[in-house]
């Protein structure tokens, strides 16, 4: 039997245990505010683009996903975080991607991947190594414009002979559920099957302008 000195240790000790834990629940719930925050007000671009980019794939094999619209020789683009603890956030994606990568060598399409983040560059080294090309680590956060022109430069220096890019991501729902999808960035064309922006007008040669600006 522990004695009453050693009792009374010990729940001093249990009490100043649970005053740390609350103090960084307070933190943790500040920090995911500002994320909520950021994320509220970057959502009306992101709706923007999608006239331009067109909309994101759920990648949930549940509903048997086929890959068809992703064309042959892409580079796959998954964005994971450089740190863990953070339930299947990460293992997720790498799992998403290597179903994507399976069915696209099925399908006779040859991919590669770019990975942003070091959980994601672990795990898909391990799973799909043969078609890592290149990973960008240590990415901080809270994201900026200077970190996505940062992670575009790593993404382009993977040459320019892809013909898409498919960024993989997740899609913030509430604390507890992500959903993982995945959006396919084509060259913006002027004219042809792939036209950019086709519901607007513009006057002769100014579109092929447009574009380039919209590309850069």
């Amino acid at each position: 039997m522990a004695t009453e000195k050693q009792l009374a240790m010990q729940i001093t000790s249990t009490k100043n245990i649970m005053k740390i834990t609350s103090s960084m629940k307070m933190v943790s719930a500040a920090k995911l505010k500002g994320d909520e925050n950021r994320l509220l007000r970057a959502r009306p671009f992101n709706k923007w683009a999608e006239a331009i980019c067109g909309p994101s794939y759920p990648l949930d094999f549940d509903l048997g996903p086929t890959f068809e619209e992703i064309p042959d020789n892409a580079l796959i683009v998954p964005l994971t975080s450089d740190k863990g603890l953070c339930g299947g956030v990460n293992s997720f994606i790498s799992r998403g991607v290597r179903g994507m990568v399976q069915q696209l060598s099925a399908d006779k399409k040859d991919c590669s991947i770019c990975v942003v983040g070091d959980k994601g560059r672990s795990q898909m080294r391990r799973m799909v190594g043969d078609k890592l090309v290149a990973a960008a680590t240590e990415v901080e956060a809270p994201g900026n414009f200077d970190l996505a022109a940062a992670l575009t430069a790593e993404v382009l220096a993977c040459g320019s002979d892809y013909s898409a890019i498919v960024i993989v991501h997740n899609e913030f729902v509430n604390p507890a559920v992500y959903n993982q999808v995945y959006k396919i960035l084509r060259p913006l064309e002027a004219t042809g099957d792939n036209e950019a922006m086709p519901q607007y007008e513009f006057e002769p040669d100014i579109k092929n302008e447009v574009l380039e600006d919209l590309t850069e």
